[in-house]
This record gives C-alpha cells, structure tokens and sequence, in this order.
C-alpha cells in the first residue's frame, strides 16, 4: 500500500483513506441522501468552513490521477460531503477512471475537464465558480444537479455516455453571456434541466446531437442583455441543427425571458412548448424555420406578443390552442410549413383559423391557404377545406388590378370561385323565373308567323341563358321595346354565369377538389 502523503492536512488524509475504500468522506454530517433531498444551496455555502473542511484542488486533482491502491475487494471513489475545495480543478487531458459523487460543497475556483476522459461525474447541491469541459469524455452520467454556478458551463464538443441531469442548478453567465454553452455537445442519454433549474445567461446547443428527450419542465431561461456579433438580441435558448431523438419539452410552467431559436432543428418526435410563459415582449421570437418533427404542440399563455418565424417547417401534427398564436399581422409567418393533421386541445373554429392564416400573411401566400385545406380534407371536413380555399382565392383577388379584382368579384358573387356551385343553380333559377314572368306579360311578335314554334316563356328564356343550348326559341321570337333590354341582360348574363362556371370547375379539378 503506497504510504499517506506527508504534505497532506488532517482532512485530506480522511479523504485519502476513504478513497481507497470508496467510502462517503462526509464533513457535514448529513449522511448518504438522494439527489433530491439536496436543495439549491445558498451562494455563501462554505465561506466560513475552517482547515477541518478544507480541501486543496491541487491535492484532489493528484488523488483521482495518482491515487493509492484500494482496499482489496472495494472500488475506489471520491465521495465526498460538505468539503470547501480551494484552487483550481485542472484535469484538462486527464483520464479519470473513478467514479467522482461530491455534495454540498463549495469550489473557490473552477473546474477544468477540458479534453480529459472521465467516468461518471456528479455535483450535487454545490457552489461553483464555473465548469469547463470543452471537448470532455464521460463514460457515464454527467450531473450538475441543484448547484449555484458562478461563471457558467462549457460543454462544447463534449461526448456523454449517458446523461446529461441539471435539474434545479441556477446558473449564471460566463463573460460571452452563455450560461450553458453546449454547442455541438452529444449525449447518448436524456439532458434534463428540470424547475427550479434558472439559466441567467443563454443556453447553447447548436448542432448538438441527443439520442433521447431534452426536457425544460418548470424550467426559466432569461436572456443576458446586450446584441450579438450580428447585432441581434442575444436568445434565451439556441438549439440551432440540434438533433434530438425523441423529444423537446418546453412546459409545465416552462418561462423564458429572451428568444428561442431552433432553426433547422431535427426532432425524431415533437418539440413541445406546452402551457410555457415565454415571448412575452415584441422583441422575443420563437424561430423555427426548416425544423422539422412529428409533431409540434405549442400552448402558450398569455398570447404572444413576439414573433413566431415557422416558414419551411414540417410537422407530422401541430397542436395548438385559441391564443397561442400573436394576434398582430405580421408577427408570424409560415410560408412553407407543412402538416399532415391539425388538432387542438380547444377547438378553434374555422373563423379562428382564418383569421390566423390573415395574421400570418400580411402580404398574400397561397401555400399556407392550401395547405390548411388539406389538413381539413384529411380529416374528412371538405366544406371547411372549400371554404379556406374560398378565402384563398378573395386574399388573392385583392393584390390584383381592377379588371382581374372585377372579374374576381363576378366569380366570387356567382359560384363562390368554384367552391359554391349552388350558387350559380341559385342564380339560374331566379334569371328564368324573372325571364319567365316577363316575357309571359309581353310577348315578344315572331320573326315568321308561319314558322315560329309553340310559344313557351320558360324555354325562350332557358335559350337566352344557356349559350350552348339552342331551343329554336330565341331564333324564332323578337321581342321590343323594354322587354328586349330584359333579353340582352339575360344573355350577357348567362355568358357571365357560364365564363364563371368554366373558371371556377377549371381551378377545383386542377386541384383536384
């Protein structure tokens, strides 16, 4: 057995032998405790703790890397309860095989696992002066859990076996402004940052790849103040090309101060913002372009006054709620976005859907018109589906000039552009009934007498209506004076109501209606 170092204090010798047995070294007294039972601790946890709990970093840093030979038939470890750690961790390249579970104390300066490999590492109910593990290695669970970090966390590039847990952590940012900076990070595992866990800085994922959920329950994010290097509002949340397996949660009291980017993001199932408190200023956005997923459910309360960027997005299902969307033309936009079923957990009515895609094109696209009637069609609702494509076709007439807006609004009177064929049944019985009444009161004289057919003021009307019916009364009757006004009316009017019914079956079977 190699000797006890002779440099070390009374307390690190306690942490040398339990050490070699895998044994708690506990200071506070507390006992072994569940994850749970550790609450945020206060910021000057360990200010005051004497020589008895003190620890050099220095000292552990040599334990984990060169430390003695176990007791034999034990695992070695470094558990480790209510210790004040003074100096820097630095294990930057470093390989450490045993299993590190330290709770309830206090590091003066950071921790440094740039580049090391490690095994499963757990801090819990500590205060930190920040973490840095760019390009780490963790065999295991990787769990920041109910900490108060001073100067962030840096994940970035690192691999995680397992999971990654920073559920109930507050975390301030570092001098960037991130708060979590886990670009490009991979976890094999779940990230969980669960209430009361508090990001006063952003959280980064860009490019990450995660092969289970990322869940934010009861979580709050708040943006750090200040632009970016592009001068845009720096976000609460940045999961741009993130790849998640399963899922995103955002909810269960979910806030976030700040915008939420998750531009071409992958999700294997849904990202869901769900009964969440968040773009709750004009300048917040929640930005999802080119995203795509199973699903995406978004239940936001209050309404929105941010911006909600969908365009090119596709979704298996969205699911939303009356008020999730901002009410202001021009606050979202979703060009683009496909969905193959629509649902809401309280039913919005075809009126509300129509004002929402109003609202979500102050300048007229037809896609997100289509692609609303589809959605209704699949779910077997065709009179909604005709009637959004009727509104289509009204957004469309009013970027039109004059003659195409008239010739819109002939369409629209007659047949409803296609999609209300009864109407022009509507108006073809009531021209034959005026055409009927009038020209039964004032008969018009024959060209021929002797060879004008059976006079009948039904047909003579039917033949001035229909251009392409010919039932050798208009040829045969001449009528004069007023009633010949009425039979011009009648015929332009039958040409209008036949030029309006070509246009409009023409457009419903190109689509396919």
């Amino acid at each position: 057995m190699a000797a006890i170092p002779s440099d070390l204090s009374d307390a690190e010798r306690q942490v040398w032998e339990a050490f070699r047995t895998g044994d708690v070294c506990d200071f506070a007294g507390r006992g072994v405790t569940y994850s749970a039972d550790w609450a945020l601790p206060r910021g000057d946890l360990g200010a005051d703790w004497g020589p008895e709990r003190t620890i050099r970093a220095e000292f552990l840093a040599r334990l984990l890397l060169d430390g003695p030979d176990p007791v034999a038939g034990r695992t070695p470890g470094l558990h480790l309860t209510g210790a004040r750690i003074v100096g820097d961790l630095r294990l930057r390249g470093a390989r450490v095989d045993a299993y590190v579970d330290l709770r309830g104390c206090r590091f003066e300066n950071r921790i440094d696992l740039g580049d090391a490999t490690t095994n499963t590492l757990r801090i819990i109910g500590s205060v930190l002066n920040g973490v840095r593990a760019r390009r780490a290695r963790v065999d295991g669970d990787l769990c920041l859990t109910t900490c108060r970090i001073r100067d962030g966390v840096l994940l970035t590039d690192a691999h995680v076996a397992n999971d990654v847990v920073l559920n109930g952590s507050r975390i301030r940012p570092m001098r960037d402004g991130d708060a979590v900076s886990a670009d490009g990070i991979q976890v094999t595992g779940d990230i969980s940052a669960h209430g009361p866990f508090h990001a006063l800085g952003t959280v980064r994922m860009r490019s990450a790849r995660i092969g289970g959920r990322v869940t934010f329950y009861r979580a709050r994010l708040d943006a750090p103040e200040g632009l970016d290097s592009r001068g845009h509002s720096k976000p609460a949340f940045d999961g741009a090309g993130m790849n998640v397996e399963q899922s995103l949660h955002m909810s269960d009291r979910f806030t976030a101060t700040g915008s939420i980017r998750l531009i071409d993001a992958r999700f294997g199932d849904a990202y869901i913002l769900d009964h969440a408190a968040v773009l709750g200023r004009e300048t917040d956005t929640l930005a999802l372009w080119r995203a795509t997923g199973r699903t995406l459910s978004i239940v936001v309360e209050p309404t929105p006054r941010g911006r909600v960027l969908l365009s090119g997005a596709q979704w298996g299902a969205l699911t939303d709620v009356p008020g999730t969307w901002p009410e202001d033309p021009g606050r979202m936009a979703i060009g683009g976005m496909t969905y193959a079923v629509l649902r809401s957990t309280r039913p919005m009515d075809l009126a509300q859907r129509l004002r929402w895609l109003a609202a979500a094109t102050p300048d007229y696209e037809p896609q997100p018109y289509e692609q609303l009637a589809l959605a209704y069609r699949a779910s077997g609702q065709d009179e909604e589906a005709r009637s959004v494509l009727l509104a289509k076709q009204r957004r469309n007439r009013e970027t039109l000039r004059l003659p195409g807006r008239l010739w819109g609004w002939v369409q629209d009177v007659t047949i409803g552009y296609g999609y209300r064929p009864a109407r022009a049944l509507a108006w073809l019985v009531a021209l034959i009934a005026i055409g009927t009444t009038v020209f039964g009161l004032d008969r018009p004289s024959p060209l021929k007498a002797d060879e004008a057919p059976h006079w009948n003021p039904f047909f003579y009307t039917i033949d001035l209506l229909l251009p392409v019916l010919s039932l050798g009364q208009e040829s045969a009757w001449n009528p004069g004076g007023w009633t010949q006004w009425v039979a011009y009316v009648l015929v332009m009017l039958g040409w209008i109501l036949a030029g309006a019914a070509a246009a409009g079956a023409t457009r419903v079977l190109n689509r396919g209606a």
